[in-house]
């Protein structure tokens, strides 16, 4: 059952950053036309990079319970629930909780806390 739910939380995990990535650079990196081109290229790799970090966190999750020993399994699940947590933190301040972004990476880290 833990296995199950770690898997489950990865997978979640994964698809939370490509929906991210795709729906942020399709609506949000593609509407911000004013500035220099270079001010555009920092903006989506900056943005980008959340979607990096959370699908590799993701990836982790779903090959943890194949390849790691319960030890470091923990300390690789307290990592990424770290990260997806601050990512969450972070969604729930810039947006004022009106996102569903820090809901979603809440249950992936509750998900990935009982799994571990």
């Amino acid at each position: 059952m833990n296995d199950l739910l770690l898997m489950g939380a990865g997978i979640g995990g994964v698809l939370i950053s490509l929906i991210h990535g795709y729906l942020g650079h399709t609506k949000v990196l593609a509407s911000l036309t004013n500035g220099p081109a270079s001010l555009r290229r920092v903006n989506s790799a900056v943005f980008q990079l959340s979607t990096l970090y959370w699908s590799t966190c993701g990836f982790l999750l779903i090959a943890a319970p194949f390849f790691l020993n319960p030890s470091v399994r923990k300390i690789v699940v307290g990592i990424v629930v770290f990260t997806y947590l601050t990512g969450a933190l972070a969604n729930f301040w810039a947006t004022r909780g009106r996102h569903p972004g820090w809901i979603l990476l809440v249950i992936v880290s509750v998900m990935a806390l009982f799994g571990a």
